[in-house]
């Protein structure tokens, strides 16, 4: 007589094993930073909804984010062109110049009557080649990155001057018919817009998510910043020398991009547009959880650093208060931010 089989009940809900691992990725101190970013996020979302909000209107709305995206779209680009440098252990100080020197050669291009496809290529290709001599530096010469970025910044701003020192309007009808694109949803004072920017600076962020977190150039990316040279990539048969030069062209191309969303954003062309733009770059990667010392932190999370930074000078408009105040509460956010990356630096050691 064969034993009775025993049927086991199905499990329902999560196992204890499941939960014990979510429990451990929620206490990767690799996230540590990012929760970090988000507790300042809705802690800004809360006391402007809280200060701000009336019985007609709400603080937090698709009007606050249209309006903060169109803002700060080519920050936002210059912020992921920043995270891959950074996450490599570099840095890119050359970006502000080459928004600048962009906006310019756009400018001037489409003043000697240069058809505006041609123009917009050659404004992303003059972030490309300085992107790229800094990546030949560092990569080939040896030279550190913040003295490679710097003599990429001195670079660019002197030929901005070369080409003009006065701001230059752009009044070609197809770059203005770019600029003025946009969607429009709700109606009165709930209207919203999506404009050419923020779809742009939208799909730069995607292929950054996917060529950072789920390729084999991104992981390269990663191990060069764990401190060795990049030794530990190299044994696993990745590229860390390859993937040292590009970072430095992505960010420059990213640099490239965004000095012509920024010529869109002022329909202009100016040799002192930019500057200082590379420290809010830095400022916004650094918010959003990446470590300077690099190894660590996510596109996504620079995403969210951006609309820190943009929601900081928003409440400070919205106080009436003067502009350097914008400067001392981001610097205040990120010396927090940069105690927490010492603190977690030092426990991991």
């Amino acid at each position: 007589m064969s034993a009775p089989t025993v049927t086991q009940p199905a499990p329902t809900g999560t196992t204890p094993r499941a939960t014990a691992a979510w429990w451990h990725r929620l206490a990767d101190r690799r996230f540590l930073p990012i929760a970090g970013t988000l507790a300042t996020l809705v802690l800004l979302l809360v006391i402007g909804q809280m200060r701000y909000s009336t019985d007609s209107r709400d603080f937090i709305s698709p009007r606050l984010f249209s309006n903060l995206f169109i803002d700060n779209s080519y920050l936002l680009v210059l912020a992921i062109g920043m995270t891959f440098v950074i996450i490599s252990g570099g840095i890119d100080l050359s970006v502000g110049g080459v928004v600048a020197l962009t906006g310019l050669v756009v400018a001037k291009l489409l003043e000697g009557g240069a058809p505006l496809p041609l123009v917009l290529i050659l404004g992303i290709l003059v972030g490309t080649a300085i992107g790229s001599l800094i990546g030949v530096m560092v990569q080939y010469f040896r030279i550190q990155p913040f003295i490679a970025s710097l003599a990429g910044l001195f670079l660019a701003r002197g030929l901005a001057n070369m080409i003009g020192t006065t701001s230059i309007g752009i009044k070609d009808d197809g770059f203005a018919s770019l600029a003025s694109w946009k969607i429009k949803f709700g109606e009165g004072r709930d209207t919203w817009y999506i404009n050419l920017s923020m779809v742009i600076a939208l799909v730069v962020l995607l292929l950054a998510v996917y060529l950072l977190h789920y390729t084999r150039f991104g992981r390269t990316v990663y191990g060069l910043g764990s401190g060795d040279g990049g030794q530990a990539a190299g044994l696993m048969g990745l590229q860390p020398g390859r993937a040292k030069m590009w970072v430095y062209v992505i960010s420059g191309t990213c640099a490239g991009i965004g000095g012509i969303l920024f010529a869109l954003y002022t329909k202009s062309g100016y040799n002192l547009s930019g500057v200082g733009m590379e420290l809010d770059a830095i400022a916004s990667v650094v918010i959003g959880g990446a470590l300077l010392s690099g190894g660590s932190g996510f596109v996504l999370g620079s995403f969210a650093g951006v609309t820190v930074y943009g929601l900081i000078l928003v409440i400070c408009n919205r106080e009436g208060l003067e502009i350097w105040w914008n400067r001392i509460l981001i610097g205040a956010i990120l010396l927090g931010f940069v105690l927490l990356q010492r603190v977690l630096v030092a426990r991991r050691r």
